[in-house]
């Protein structure tokens, strides 16, 4: 096949008012889908690049990548920082932050709070889609409802439990982790 032909054919595409049509539709849609942004909500920062940095809205776990986040706090956020949009920009929540990195535990801790959970409490005897509610939350355990009627309880070192899970959040627990339920 004569290149110059390829070429003329694959030029005359990009050329084409319909294809630049479609791809600034899918320019605009994709741009609207990927915004985080909304008025008072957190957001923990996944991922950090020069341009912006990916996002997860601790409300409903959406992933994307924000670039309107001003250099000031680019410069002084990490990997897990909590951010919280206000006022048409981002500012660190520094409580919140704060927080989160006081409950981190290492792995060898969090393996040994895992492994002395499940022993305690037969866990591994427990159907995978067994369903949670957090009825309580307090600085070291949380205590969940379970069963028929929620009228069975467990209680759960915190570590074991999602740290943005709230009071009535839907959890469930599954391949030795409690995880939030988001549907």
């Amino acid at each position: 096949m004569n290149l110059d032909l390829f070429n003329n054919i694959i030029n005359g595409i990009k050329e084409s008012t319909f294809v630049q049509n479609f791809m600034q539709e899918l320019s605009n849609h994709l741009e609207k889908v990927s915004s985080l942004k909304q008025e008072n909500c957190l957001y923990q920062v996944v991922e950090i690049e020069t341009d912006g940095a990916y996002l997860q809205n601790i409300n409903n776990n959406q992933v994307a990548k924000e670039n309107d986040i001003s250099k000031e706090i680019l410069d002084k956020i990490q990997e897990d920082t909590v951010l919280i949009y206000k006022n048409g920009s981002y500012e660190i929540e520094e409580n919140l932050t704060e927080q989160f990195f006081n409950n981190l535990v290492d792995i060898k801790e969090y393996d040994a709070i895992q492994k002395d959970f499940i022993e305690q409490n037969k866990m591994s005897e427990i159907a995978s889609d067994a369903k949670y509610i957090l009825k309580e939350k307090t600085n070291d355990y949380s205590i969940l409802t379970y069963g028929n009627n929620k009228k069975r309880t467990i209680k759960v070192p915190n570590a074991l439990i999602p740290f943005w899970a709230k009071t009535g959040d839907n959890l469930y627990y599954k391949n030795g982790e409690f995880k939030r339920s988001m549907g």
